[in-house]
């Protein structure tokens, strides 16, 4: 009779255990802070976007070698980044959802960065942060130039192509200004997130790399933590509108009223050998935003 209660006893021990063994999974999938605590071998990999489901704007090189690395590999995720497996909580997460890249943001070493430079393997030591920026950049400004938004590089992109060509090296964001109307459910948010990309708001509308880029597994930093606000390659989206005949809006322009005759007709300058429309006076941008000696790189403190 003993032997049979000791028997019975490890019988429902064992189940219990399977049970809160369960349940401390299905926890740390929805809290990545339990799955780090108690975990800590539980790994997951995002599902990768389909590249030959992809309209890419334009026939650049770049987008033909994007296209053999079909299907990309995923990155693997582990601890409390297992919660980027979780698409569904991209919204909730804001720069959270933000795959986690690191880079070099120095001169000369990341002067002249381009977007080709993503399709080799690098380290956190030989990646430039403006090669992300700069494929960032031309993504989002193809997209919006596609669905009639009317994209206009404004701000530090502006800036970097007027000083010289490029992006500038020492920043974690680009900037454009577009006309209409943005959200996740229209052609735009839906058209960035089918590419790879994070769309979210966070008092305007801004743009990261996600954990389901055809590049995620290239660009992932594990030793990193999940990302914070600004600590990230990111790409911030402004909303222009022309008020009447002599006034336009653009947001973080200081009051957000510029002459109409400084924004249209636009002009265009050049980054990396890519034109890009922008306002029509870029220099009277420049100078009412960062003074006469715009010209001058300061880099953050």
């Amino acid at each position: 009779m003993l032997a049979f209660t000791t028997l019975m006893l490890i019988v429902v021990v064992g189940i219990d255990i399977a049970l809160e063994t369960n349940i401390l999974v299905t926890k740390a999938v929805l809290n990545p802070a339990i799955l780090s605590v108690r975990e800590e071998e539980f790994s997951c990999s995002p599902m990768t976007v389909n590249l030959s489901n992809i309209e890419y704007h334009s026939r650049h090189r770049y987008y033909s070698i994007m296209k053999e690395l079909d299907p990309p590999s995923p990155p693997l995720f582990r601890d409390n980044h297992t919660v980027l497996c979780n698409e569904s909580l991209r919204s909730d997460l804001g720069y959270g959802y933000c795959l986690p890249i690191s880079g070099r943001k120095d001169a000369p070493f990341c002067t002249g960065a381009d977007r080709m430079d993503l399709l080799t393997q690098h380290s956190r030591r030989t990646r430039c942060y403006a090669s992300v920026l700069h494929m960032l950049l031309v993504e989002i400004y193809e997209e919006l130039q596609a669905y009639a938004r009317s994209p206009a590089l404004v701000f530090g992109s502006l800036l970097g192509a007027v000083r010289n060509g490029s992006m500038i090296p020492f920043t974690e964001d680009t900037d454009i200004a577009y006309s209409g109307e943005l959200s996740e459910d229209n052609d735009v948010g839906r058209a960035l997130m089918q590419k790879g990309y994070h769309f979210f708001h966070l008092n305007i509308w801004r743009v990261c790399v996600a954990p389901t880029h055809p590049l995620a597994a290239k660009l992932y930093e594990p030793t990193l933590p999940i990302t914070e606000a600004y600590r990230v390659p990111y790409l911030d989206l402004y909303a222009m509108e022309q008020l009447n005949d002599t006034a336009w809006s653009v947001e973080g322009y200081r009051e957000d009223i510029i002459p109409a005759d400084k924004v249209k007709p636009f002009s265009q300058v050049i980054i990396n050998g890519l034109p890009f429309d922008t306002v029509h006076d870029p220099n009277y941008f420049l100078v009412e935003m960062y003074g006469d000696d715009f010209m001058v790189p300061k880099p953050r403190g």
